[in-house]
């Protein structure tokens, strides 16, 4: 394991980026309320500092901050798509129960009549 300062600064480097990858998708896809904003953002942000340090090893790019930040980026970006992708589901079929939405999932019909 890396020392304590390198360990920190690439985490704070990924949280960065993260965050600015959330930031990005957020000029296009904007959040109704404040407390959503907010929610997406700490999702990206703390993505982006799970998920940054190991995709970079497993890819063998060299620890540096830079791509440290690049990779935060996209994986924040990623992490607020897939958080919007589940929330709009969820809305679309907030009348539905488990069941149905299951099905929808397969690609089956709904299994009573509304």
């Amino acid at each position: 394991m890396a020392d304590l300062p390198t360990y920190v600064t690439t985490k704070i480097a990924s949280a960065i980026g993260g965050l600015f990858g959330g930031f990005m998708l957020m000029t296009f896809i904007k959040p109704k309320t404040i407390n959503e904003s907010f929610t997406r953002g700490a999702v990206s942000t703390g993505s982006a500092i799970i998920f940054a340090d190991p995709i970079l090893q497993i890819t063998n790019a060299p620890q540096n901050w830079e791509l440290q930040i690049m990779s935060g980026a996209v994986i924040g970006f990623v992490a607020y798509s897939v958080l919007g992708a589940i929330a709009r589901f969820f809305d679309k079929n907030s009348d539905s129960d488990i069941v149905d939405m299951v099905n929808q999932v397969k690609g089956k019909e709904p299994t009573r009549k509304k």
